[in-house]
């Protein structure tokens, strides 16, 4: 029974390391969609992998006019890496959003919350989505969805 544990742990630690996101970059575009306002835009994100699993996300979106308001986020967020099969990772993520806006509504900052998903349709091509939810103060929290295709380098 031992034999078979250490087998079943190798296995899952060799599958891991083929997952290993460190010094990798990618740099992608996206299409959005956010909940307050029902507004769709398109956005462009930057990642970069520290260490095994764990990697950095920098992105922005630029939201579509809709009854009068215009709407820019900007994201840095945190993805912890978990491969699930061959070329399928699932993440969870945490970070900070900061939202613009055209006309009276003030900058707003807020938390984000979620997770995603990413399919690897070549050696460096994946596209994924997202959802998040963005805490935000006086009332302003929404739920933010992203989907897109990114190039690794």
């Amino acid at each position: 029974m031992k034999k078979y544990l250490f087998m079943l742990v190798a296995v899952f630690a060799m599958s891991t390391a083929a997952f290993a996101q460190k010094g990798v970059t990618a740099f992608g575009v996206q299409g959005a969609y956010d909940d307050w306002n029902g507004q769709f835009g398109i956005g462009v994100k930057l990642q970069y992998g520290f260490i095994d699993q764990l990697r950095g996300d920098l992105s922005t979106d630029i939201f579509f006019k809709k009854r009068g308001l215009s709407l820019v986020d900007v994201n840095g967020n945190v993805h912890f890496v978990v491969p699930v099969v061959d070329k399928f990772n699932v993440y969870p993520l945490a970070g900070l959003n900061l939202a613009f806006f055209n006309n009276h509504i003030p900058t707003r900052l807020g938390v984000n919350l979620g997770g995603g998903l990413e399919c690897f349709v070549a050696d460096n091509v994946k596209i994924g989505g997202e959802v998040k939810y963005i805490v935000s103060d006086n009332g302003f929290s929404r739920l933010g969805v992203n989907f897109g295709v990114a190039f690794l380098f």
